[in-house]
């Protein structure tokens, strides 16, 4: 049973469901919610986990320091070649597509700062595309300024076990990462099954990345009405980690984008844990109101810190197995209807040891316990800045710990006898 700390009547103009990922706008819309300004980055970039320096290349090494010297050197390049990028302002003209099995795309200094890769505000494919190559790593660098995507994963032409680590994407205005799919995804799987099994992309990681948009989209004509723009936005993954990102601002011209994390179209086993999200219209998404009738088979949502904007902050809908469990989500007041949200032929899913404020609209097929809903402003540190930690001296519930999630959003391992959300009291 769900534990209430508020009980509140929703207004009948609140009754149906909120809007998916592309249906019309029936997202809740406050003004607080759409003029809301970004958090400081830096202060944001205190609560996160920090990447970890990746280890000195092994096979070949080449370094560039100009955008046509990049482009020469990712398309002589053999596999296994590490490319370094000095220090410096990349003025990119067209998509960097990588075609190489085993190419590494890194910032030399290591400081994703001081290596940025800048589109112009342009389009055509967007920044960089991983297409016809397995175990690509793009690290320690900034994309930026483009109209359309910033990576654009392509398993249509081959793209196995992408890992894309420590990158700041930076005013990206379609999707920061997106992934496409090998088939139409509205068509059923059965008579794709090999060309699926051998193309989908598999053991893909994406972790200790900053997301962040500056502003709202303006682009009005992108055939949603301005609100066609999302962070990570990814089909057929299977065994994928998204994990330790921030996201800030990805915001829909009227306050329905997509989500920061919305993974769909018959994926398996993703994993979204100790993300921050912060000031974004809708947080982690598994599955879409429309398409295919399952697109989600045993994914986990848990430990992550959001603070919602306008829709939900986590929305599952059209997935089987699901696993939400321990994460702490801050919805714009106690009487938000859906700051989560289970809805559409979700079967077997499992809400567990969760501590939101706002409300909870589940749908059958939900098993629920352990949960703190309502208006939980009081046991956090400190929520108008983005700290969604245990406040000392809070008392919430005890709940039993779970086997799948055995450590915290600090990844210190739980007792026994543990706090719902992310975090547990120190």
């Amino acid at each position: 049973m769900v534990i209430r700390l508020l009980t509140c009547l929703l207004a009948a103009s609140l009754a149906a469901e909120p809007g998916g990922q592309s249906e019309g706008p029936r997202a809740v819309r406050e003004p607080s919610v759409t003029s809301r300004k970004n958090p400081d980055l830096d202060a944001l970039g205190k609560l996160a986990a920090k990447a970890p320096p990746l280890p000195a290349p092994q096979g070949p090494v080449v370094r560039v320091a100009t955008a046509e010297e990049l482009y020469k050197a990712v398309g002589d390049a053999k596999p296994g070649t590490t490319v370094f990028l000095a220090d410096g302002v990349y003025q990119m003209t067209s998509s960097l597509v990588i075609s190489t099995d085993r190419l590494a795309l890194r910032g030399q200094s290591g400081d994703r700062e001081k290596v940025r890769l800048d589109r112009g505000g342009r389009g055509g494919g967007g920044c960089v595309m991983v297409a016809g190559a397995d175990d690509v790593l793009i690290a320690d660098l900034t994309i930026r300024n483009s109209a359309t995507h910033g990576v654009h994963v392509q398993p249509e032409r081959g793209a196995q076990r992408t890992k894309i680590y420590n990158v700041k994407f930076h005013n990206i205005f379609v999707r920061h990462i997106k992934g496409s799919h090998p088939k139409y995804p509205h068509e059923p799987v059965e008579p794709y099954r090999d060309e699926i099994l051998r193309k989908r992309p598999v053991g893909g990681q994406i972790r200790y990345c900053l997301f962040v948009n500056d502003a709202r989209k303006t682009d009005a004509n992108d055939g949603f009405g301005g609100d066609y723009v999302g962070g990570i936005d990814m089909m057929w993954l299977k065994d994928w980690t998204i994990a330790d990102n921030v996201f800030v601002g990805i915001r829909g011209r009227n306050g329905i984008g997509r989500g920061a994390i919305f993974i769909w179209v018959h994926s398996e086993n993703v994993t979204a844990e100790r993300n921050i999200i912060v000031n974004c219209d809708r947080g982690i998404c598994f599955g879409n109101p429309s398409g295919s009738p399952v697109h989600m088979t045993g994914g986990i949502v848990r430990n992550n810190f959001i603070v919602t904007g306008a829709s939900q902050g986590i929305e599952i809908c059209r997935t089987e197995n699901t696993l939400v469990a321990h994460n702490t989500v801050y919805a714009t007041g106690p009487t938000h209807p859906s700051a989560v949200q289970f809805h559409q032929h979700t079967r077997n899913a499992r809400f567990v040891n969760n501590l939101v404020h706002g409300q909870v609209r589940l749908t059958d097929g939900v098993t629920e316990k352990g949960n703190t809903v309502g208006d939980c402003a009081a046991l956090l540190a400190d929520p108008a800045a983005c700290d969604l930690r245990l406040k000392p001296g809070a008392d919430p519930p005890r709940v039993e710990r779970i086997g799948e999630v055995p450590e915290d959003f600090d990844r210190r391992p739980r007792s026994a006898q543990t706090a719902p959300g992310a975090c547990q009291l120190k």
